[in-house]
């Protein structure tokens, strides 16, 4: 049995439409809980009025999406977890497939899907933990198919079920012996790299993360941050340096925190829109 969290952010509609989702992707669910961090009324009355099938915990207070997501796993006791982002739509059957795999890896402590875009082609999913390409290679102005490229971390879009570093925590299924274990989503990490954090601890203490392609999930790419790059863009290479931090040796570390602050200075001074909000990550973002 799963109890599902969605985390969210307000944005009714959408939530609605990840609920439903998630109820008709499979026979396991045993519990829905949505963790909205707006306080939004919307989503209140939707609720209240059972067109969700869910509960919500209203945490109004945004204590970040690993702190809201560990709120809502605590009101379950089912064997298995999925978190989920509101900005998704589940196909059917893929939270079946991604049960199956966790039984036949008992070791497994996390299973992630194929994540699409809107138009049907695949998001990248899974990824190998960052070293030093990833620090960089995403901020030069390099073709998109080689910043794609497992250069970069990005591993197959297709095939059958394996190991992986991490996979993405738009929708991630695992065991909720595991995430006791290793103590849950870190606080640490308000926004981004979460995830990341969580699958390289399952490593560590001996689980494994699994990829499944044949579980399929349609993603919509930054839908509750896309507008608000001023903010959020510093958030992330914040958490990206934590992560560095907490996870490699110190030489490392300096090294991907050092590229990034010079890879961040490069983007600001190219032309586009997000110049602005490249210069705030710059100066958020402290080398060592």
């Amino acid at each position: 049995m799963i109890d599902a969290v969605v985390v969210a952010h307000g944005q009714a509609e959408m939530v609605s439409r990840a609920a439903a989702s998630v109820r008709s992707a499979g026979d396991a669910v045993q519990s829905l809980t949505i963790v909205d961090t707006a306080g939004d009324p919307a989503l209140a009355a939707l609720v209240e009025s059972a067109v969700l099938d869910a509960r919500l915990l209203p945490r109004p207070d945004n204590p970040g999406y690993g702190v809201a997501a560990n709120a809502g796993v605590a009101l379950g006791q089912a064997p298995l977890v999925l978190v989920s982002n509101a900005d998704v739509w589940v196909h059917a059957g893929a939270l079946d497939a991604l049960a199956r795999a966790m039984d036949e890896a008992p070791d497994a402590a996390c299973v992630g899907p194929m994540l699409l875009n809107t138009d049907g082609s695949p998001q990248d999913s899974a990824f190998a933990f960052p070293g030093l390409g990833q620090a960089v290679l995403d901020l030069l102005p390099l073709p998109a198919r080689l910043r794609g490229s497992r250069l970069n971390g990005r591993l197959w879009s297709d095939g059958p079920v394996r190991d992986v570093g991490y996979v993405l925590g738009a929708f991630m299924l695992m065991r909720r012996r595991a995430l006791e274990l290793v103590g849950g989503f870190s606080s640490a990490y308000w926004m981004y790299a979460e995830e990341v954090d969580l699958c390289r601890r399952f490593w560590d203490d001996g689980w494994r993360v699994r990829y499944v392609p044949e579980a399929q999930v349609t993603h919509i790419r930054a839908a509750t941050t896309s507008d608000r790059d001023r903010d959020m863009l510093p958030e992330l290479f914040r958490s990206r340096a934590r992560w560095y931090r907490q996870h490699r040796a110190r030489p490392m570390a300096s090294a991907a925190i050092g590229l990034m602050w010079l890879g961040l200075g490069v983007r600001a001074r190219l032309p586009g829109p997000r110049r602005e909000a490249y210069a705030a990550a710059q100066v958020a973002l402290k080398p060592e």
